[in-house]
């Protein structure tokens, strides 16, 4: 099974966030400037990349952490580090960048985050699914292209 939703290199994965969140990206620059100006751009932009880098570290590191096999405690674990950076970073930025509000910033995370957890949760749940059939035929001797 090669589906784009089951890579089995970490960096593959990570390349399919973030070309997932590029997309989101390009289709929102529209709206968010038509809402905000340039500060709904700039928002925009700060929700996209505080949304992807947290699921890119996950899957750098999940073979390291010992539960690449299970889905479970790779999801527990994604969404714990996307939920403490996410809000980390939305408390510095607002501290930082106080004119980004409710239209400029926190309405574009929001989208990034619901559709950046769903991709990554697909991402992880389609790669171990690819990699415990992977195990399955080397440990019968059968080889799967």
């Amino acid at each position: 099974m090669n589906s784009i939703l089951a890579p089995k290199s970490p960096i593959h994965r990570c390349g399919v966030l973030a070309a997932s969140a590029g997309f989101l990206w390009v289709i929102l620059a529209g709206p968010a400037y038509w809402v905000a100006g340039g500060l709904g751009l700039e928002g925009l932009t700060y929700s996209a990349f505080l949304c992807t880098l947290p699921g890119c570290v996950l899957f750098l590191v999940i073979p390291f952490l010992g539960f690449a096999q299970n889905k479970a405690f790779a999801f527990l674990a994604g969404s714990g580090l996307r939920m403490f950076a996410v809000l980390a970073a939305t408390l510095l930025l607002h501290e930082i960048r106080a004119e980004l509000g409710l239209r400029q910033f926190l309405s574009w995370l929001v989208v990034f985050y619901s559709v950046t957890l769903l991709i990554e949760t697909l991402l992880i749940v389609g790669s171990l699914e690819t990699e415990a059939a992977s195990d399955e035929s080397k440990s019968d001797g059968v080889v799967v292209s």
